[in-house]
């Protein structure tokens, strides 16, 4: 009973993962991304669709459905190996790591396992978002960003700025928004990857 399961959000169609525990159905959850708290049962059990085809569910409960557009992925085939992050205007790659991967503003005292370049500028902070890489058995990987703390600068998911407390599934080419830098979250295809 202790695994992650998918739910969709009635009010916007975001797509949660939570932990699958007794009592679930009796308790109330607050989607991270309309803010709103509702019974457990009034979401949807999100399947993540089998077939390959390009029209899948994206977190806003919309399609992104691209005609000719091969770089969008069934969502059931988009976490089957651990993304990683590439800075927009320089290309360089960042792989991520199963469990936590805090990123932040390149600097000596900075703890982050992901620190990146920003010149003289200090908006990043030093540990500002975390991408926490949760193996889901028998699905492969989930990928969740949140704010590292509670006052930072402005920070988005695509156009949704991250607010504390949130907790956002990343699906195949996201890109994250922060301070002085943008990151394209991206799952290589399974012969490119270095794990």
């Amino acid at each position: 009973m202790n695994d992650l399961i998918q739910i969709q959000c009635p009010g916007d169609g975001a797509i949660l993962t939570i932990k699958n525990q007794p009592g679930l159905e009796n308790k109330n959850v607050t989607c991270p991304v309309c803010k709103q708290s509702r019974p457990f049962t009034q979401y949807k059990r999100f399947v993540p669709k089998t077939e390959e085809c390009t029209d899948y569910p994206n977190k806003h409960g919309g399609s992104n459905h691209q005609h000719g557009n091969t770089e969008n992925t069934n969502y059931a085939m988009e976490n089957l190996c651990i993304g990683r992050l590439i800075v927009t205007a320089t290309g360089k790659k960042y792989s991520l790591q199963p469990g936590r991967n805090v990123i932040g503003r390149k600097s000596s005292a900075s703890e982050a396992n992901i620190q990146i370049e920003t010149g003289e500028s200090r908006r990043m902070s030093r540990m500002h978002l975390v991408i926490e890489v949760v193996k889901v058995p028998g699905k492969g990987y989930v990928h969740q960003a949140s704010l590292f703390k509670d006052k930072c600068n402005a920070t988005y998911i695509n156009s949704a700025q991250l607010e504390p407390g949130d907790c956002i599934v990343l699906h195949h080419c996201d890109v994250l928004r922060l301070p002085d830098v943008d990151l394209k979250f991206e799952i290589p295809e399974g012969d490119e990857t270095d794990f």
